[in-house]
């Protein structure tokens, strides 16, 4: 007997007839794979296709579906399309030594990167690691940067690692596309051969599943179909973006409608979830199923525990088989296993052929590194567990783990526990607060944590305990705090600039969009159809980790520079902040001569920019991309208030000159700057052809003062433009459409004659602009600019009366 659907299940359904794109997020609980049945079932004259990544799910997807709906992974159609030509190859090559794959690479001798040898087996194994990196992505070539982090290494030495890999690493992707290669095959590499075909999949209507956690090369065909697309999953909860996947639906440009009624679980569960979808920034808010009698209590016996990392998986373990009681690990203890014997031989100076400590020699290399390198906190975890609990103790733990499914209690990290329940859950340790700022502001959750727990509390069908979040009631009160009209915490709110207002809602600014500007998402639709069809982005190849926040400044100051105008307040006030030696800088800051000659040079820069505003002719495109990164530098210490390690200026200890640092530049940062000014061209030559009174660069808007900054990239013939040098242009949403908005209504008397906003895609040559009266429509307002203007200017003025002193200058000025 069919089971009636819901009211929003049959909407979903009706939708789906109708033959539009329909994006259907779907809450933990709510019956989405019956809903898909649905629409299937209502479609059995036409044919369509349901995909997913993996395996189990597609097979049970083939037992409900009907015979109109093919039922495949993605590897499946790869497979049918390319990997069959490639069987042989798979099965031959499954047990390749890492010696022979040396060999066929043509590697020949270690490799001695500042004292660390790295033995031609390792050298193999990271270079067919970049192949694998690269089939995750939507890359159309192996890069430098698919080079995996190496533990043990610098960034400028991983740097220099993936440099010398790279060729190889683009010979062994040639040697897997040929027929009769004779490097080692895997699954990965013909689903990525048959991506770069721009496959067309056989059906009227494509089905994806889980798209909150798409692999990204799905998603680039799912959204090249010219058939009609339906995805499906819950954005709240993605949380293996670290693993690459990416979340398909949020902004995807269809029909959005929602799954809210679960049925694992009841009322009580159900307000824990909200409470956590608030904080994960989702729109879903779940209704329990009312048959079920859920509960939060304390419970000294669950049948899972859920905790936040492998760390706090052993701890319960032990402490439950101390206790006699049979524990069983979700996914094993294997990985356990093998971090534990690498790290005995580390300790018995043997040692070791792990990957992530292979270039280490003793264990106290491995714990010197961990204190010390502040991208080593992945390893230190593992060294905090190793530490904590010794090798043999790990070792015991888990050999005395219980077969899967004879435990009396499952102990699971919360990504082995996605799409898994169970009645009694309890929440385990490792879940932590987030700190406050400088400031003492209290700071919002992460949005990746909060969907972490969004995703661990969803699991339990009968009895929550909270306890591993049970600091939630406080921390939702100190953020409260920061929302009441007239409260202390306003007033901090008010002194952030415009940029980190918008990140918080009880900020001034957000509050004002919200009411006033309220249908963000349809801007947001129009943008990413507008962005659909761009080509991918121009960006270094041979680099592993280029310095993304520097050269999306430098881009900005060289395109200011080709206007006529100069950089910015940011550039001068870093260099003075430099220059204050009473002033502390964080980080890897150079101190007595050396700081001092640091300021030297940033002044000699500010000169040479200058001199080249009043003769262009006298600098070459050379030097003046190597100038605008070192300018980045200065501008990155004043937005920061601190010398990062990636610096030019880290850990200066000798006089610096301006000529030795633009010689230190990067060489990729000048081509780099090179392709994206070929891209500007055809965008820029009619802005360069403007007068002067007509270009306005890094405009600072009369509101600006009555919060802690505000400063747009350009206003040009009335064209307020914000540069975007995104590698993944679809990622622009709510936050940077609002920094629009905000710059334009800042502007209280209209001083820059603002008629047009919009965006400049500096990676992708692409200009994506509204006239502003349709950029305000589209955005909800119902009254136009001027009105908008008068109330943003009259209700920061009441916030800012609870904060008479602004600060004269704020770090992170926007």
């Amino acid at each position: 007997m069919a089971v009636k659907p819901t009211e929003e299940q049959q909407a979903a359904c009706d939708a789906f007839t109708m033959g539009g794109d329909l994006a259907l997020v779907a809450g933990a609980g709510t019956g989405k794979t019956s809903t898909l049945v649905l629409m299937g079932s209502a479609a059995r004259k036409r044919r369509g296709v349901y995909v997913s990544f993996n395996r189990e799910i597609a097979d049970h997807a083939k037992t409900v579906f009907g015979p109109n709906v093919e039922c495949r992974t993605a590897h499946s159609f790869a497979y049918r399309a390319v990997g069959r030509r490639y069987a042989d190859r798979i099965q031959k090559s499954a047990h390749l030594p890492p010696a022979e794959t040396a060999r066929r690479l043509g590697l020949r001798r270690d490799l001695v990167v500042n004292g660390r040898v790295i033995k031609i087996n390792h050298q193999a194994r990271l270079v067919m690691g970049m192949v694998r990196r690269f089939c995750y992505t939507i890359a159309e070539t192996v890069m430098a940067r698919h080079l995996e982090p190496v533990n043990g290494l610098a960034p400028d030495e991983q740097d220099y690692l993936a440099a010398v890999l790279h060729p190889y690493a683009q010979r062994a992707w040639e040697d897997i596309q040929a027929p009769h290669g004779g490097l080692r095959f895997e699954h990965d590499h013909y689903l990525k051969m048959w991506a770069l075909t721009r496959p067309t999949l056989p059906g009227e209507f494509v089905l994806l599943d889980e798209a909150q956690d798409t692999n990204p090369v799905l998603e680039e065909i799912f959204l090249s179909q010219q058939a009609q697309r339906v995805c499906v999953g819950d954005p709240a909860q993605q949380i293996y973006e670290w693993r690459f996947a990416k979340d398909v639906m949020s902004g995807f440009p269809a029909t959005q409608l929602r799954l809210t009624k679960s049925f694992r679980f009841g009322p009580a569960v159900a307000e824990q979830a909200n409470r956590w979808l608030e904080h994960a920034g989702s729109g879903l808010r779940l209704a329990g199923f009312e048959a079920r009698s859920s509960r939060l209590a304390e419970l000294p016996e669950a049948d899972a525990v859920l905790v936040r990392s492998n760390n706090d998986a052993v701890a319960e373990i032990i402490a439950y088989q101390q206790l006699g009681v049979p524990v069983e690990l979700c996914g094993g203890g294997n990985a356990l296993r093998r971090i534990a014997q690498a790290a005995q031989q580390l300790k018995e100076g043997k040692g070791t052929s792990h990957a992530e400590l292979f270039l280490f020699r003793t264990w106290e290399e491995v714990q010197d590194y961990v204190e010390h390198d502040r991208t080593a906190a992945d390893l230190r975890t593992l060294v905090k567990l190793v530490d904590t609990y010794g090798p043999d103790a790990i070792v015991q733990a888990v050999d005395w783990l219980a077969p899967k499914g004879q435990g009396e209690v499952v102990v699971s990290t919360v990504h082995k526990a996605k799409g898994r329940e169970w009645a009694r859950v309890r929440i385990g340790p490792g879940f932590h607060p987030p700190m406050p700022d400088q400031h003492d502001v209290p700071q919002p959750i992460r949005l990746d944590e909060a969907r972490l727990a969004y995703v661990a509390v969803t699991r339990a069908s009968d009895t929550l305990d909270m306890e591993g979040l049970s600091w939630l009631d406080e921390h939702e009160q100190q953020l409260a705090a920061l929302a009441d009209d007239g409260g202390t915490l306003d007033a901090r709110l008010i002194a952030l600039p415009l940029t980190k207002q918008l990140a918080y809602p009880g900020a001034p600014v957000s509050r004002f969009v919200a009411r006033h500007l309220p249908t963000v998402q349809a801007v947001r639709d129009d943008y990413l159809r507008r962005v659909a069809d761009l080509p991918q982005a121009v960006q270094p190849l041979d680099v592993r980790s280029p310095n993304w926040p520097c050269l999306g400044h430098v881009i900005d100051y060289r395109l200011r520079l080709s206007l006529g105008s100069l950089l910015g307040g940011a550039v001068p006030y870093g260099v003075l902040l430099v220059q204050d030696e009473n002033e502390p800088l964080r980080g890897t800051a150079p101190r007595g001569a050396a700081r001092k000659s640091l300021g030297v040079a940033g002044q000699e820069l500010l000169e040479r920019l200058a001199a080249y505003r009043r003769l262009p002719e006298g600098t070459d495109e050379d030097e003046l991309a190597r100038l605008c990164y070192v300018a980045a530098q200065f501008e990155r210490v004043y937005r920061e208030g601190s010398i990062e390690a990636t610096s030019l200026f880290a850990g200066l200890r000798k006089e610096a000159t301006l000529d030795g640092l633009l010689a230190r530049v990067p060489a990729y940062v000048v081509d780099d700057v090179a392709a994206q000014m070929c891209l500007a061209r055809p965008v820029f030559e009619h802005f360069w052809q403007l007068p002067p009174e007509k270009i306005k660069c890094a405009p600072v808007p009369e509101g600006a003062t009555d919060l802690g900054g505000a400063d747009g990239d350009f206003v040009l013939d009335g064209l307020l433009l914000d540069c975007k040098a995104t590698l993944y242009p679809r990622r622009i949403g709510r936050e940077e459409i609002y920094q629009l908005a905000g710059y334009t209504l800042l502007d209280y008397t209209d001083t820059f004659g603002i008629t047009s906003v919009g965006f400049y895609l500096s990676r992708q040559g692409a200009l994506i602009d509204w006239p502003l009266e349709d950029f305000l429509a589209i955005l909800g307002a119902n009254k136009p600019a001027d009105k908008l203007r008068k109330l943003i200017k009259s209700e920061l003025w009441q916030a800012g009366r609870q904060c008479p002193d602004l600060p004269l200058r704020i770090n992170g000025l926007h």
